[in-house]
């Protein structure tokens, strides 16, 4: 049997997701396309911003070996 606890939850919460449904029903396929455009313009950024991190660190690393490098040869 179901609890009186989670039917209430679901009967409150039924307006917000009829609500939810009607919008995103109401889009039309250009609103889809700007709204997939954003989204995909962001998890772009996000991607580049992640790979050029990481070739910073790559980088600074190889940089890093080069100046030890350099510096143990000139000390002998």
């Amino acid at each position: 049997m179901v609890s009186p606890m989670i039917t209430e939850k679901v009967i409150s919460n039924a307006p917000y997701a009829a609500s939810a449904v009607t919008v995103i029903a109401g889009f039309t396929v250009k609103d889809w396309g700007v709204i997939i455009g954003v989204v995909l313009t962001f998890i772009t950024v996000i991607v580049n911003w992640v790979y050029k991190h990481r070739q910073d660190q790559r980088e600074s690393a190889l940089f890093n070996q080069k100046i030890n490098h350099h510096q143990k040869h000139k000390n002998n």
